[in-house]
């Protein structure tokens, strides 16, 4: 469900919310085919609803983010965890990046249907996984991905469903990665606000009640220790507002860089 809701809400900002886009999916509505007619339409319907108009920032903000990174890194392995309905692969089919979606077995099934219905095609390694079992290194050699290339590792909306534990395994595999790896991921920050708290009795509490209930929250110091326990030496923690730049928050249509969450961009 959180897959389908991040999708629909990045289909959605190109519909109801002013140009420029804070992100582009231009194949979001696509892979979403007829599952996105109800979640785009809740947003069509009330776009200036306090927790849509978050969702649809949290959604678009992380994922330029991530991708900005990418293109800034010229690294050509792209390691998408927790993929869920990413469209990263389709829209830069031409591009020469060798995506790698990890992701578990059935909602990789999903999203196979999701591909084959849209009629994408794309650079795609499907890495059926399950991180709290497989690290994602082994998993990823397994793979076949080139352990002597870097890889850019985007882990976005996935670190609140894990222990902080695994959120510590995982950042240590792919720290260790031996071509060399950059990391991108959002992390929730503590419920410590008013805004804070109503997002996560909101959003948090539909993602409990799919079953997919949040269970990790870091500050900005919490998770930059993690990175460099981990094996990072380069590590950046940032902000909604600071993530993008200045230009892209000077808007006509109310969308304002939330505080539910930080990111976290680290490099070995």
């Amino acid at each position: 469900m959180t897959a389908l809701l991040a999708a629909a809400a990045r289909a959605a900002h190109l519909v109801v919310d002013d140009a420029p886009p804070l992100f582009a999916d231009t194949l979001a509505a696509r892979i979403l085919g007829p599952d996105g007619a109800i979640p785009i339409a809740y947003h069509r319907h009330d776009p200036s609803h306090p927790v849509l108009r978050a969702a649809r920032v949290e959604a678009t903000v992380r994922a330029r983010f991530a991708e900005d990174a990418l293109t800034t890194s010229g690294v050509r392995q792209y390691v998408v965890v927790g993929a869920g309905l990413d469209t990263y692969a389709y829209r830069n089919a031409a591009g020469g990046c060798r995506v790698l979606e990890v992701d578990l077995p059935d909602v990789q099934e999903r999203k196979r249907q999701a591909v084959s219905r849209a009629g994408l095609a794309g650079p795609v390694t499907y890495v059926p996984a399950d991180l709290a079992a497989t690290p994602l290194a082994e998993a990823l050699h397994a793979a076949g991905a080139d352990p002597e290339e870097p890889i850019v590792v985007a882990a976005l909306g996935l670190t609140m469903y894990l222990a902080r534990k695994q959120v510590a395994g995982l950042l240590a595999s792919a720290a260790g990665w031996p071509g060399g790896a950059q990391l991108v991921a959002d992390h929730l920050l503590p419920p410590d606000d008013d805004e804070r708290r109503g997002y996560a009795g909101a959003v948090g509490s539909a993602a409990a009640q799919a079953g997919e209930a949040w269970r990790t929250s870091l500050t900005a110091a919490e998770a930059a220790d993690l990175a460099r326990t981990a094996g990072f030496l380069r590590v950046r923690t940032t902000t909604p507002r600071t993530a993008l730049p200045a230009t892209a928050w000077r808007r006509t249509d109310g969308l304002r860089p939330g505080h539910v969450s930080g990111f976290l961009h680290a490099a070995t």
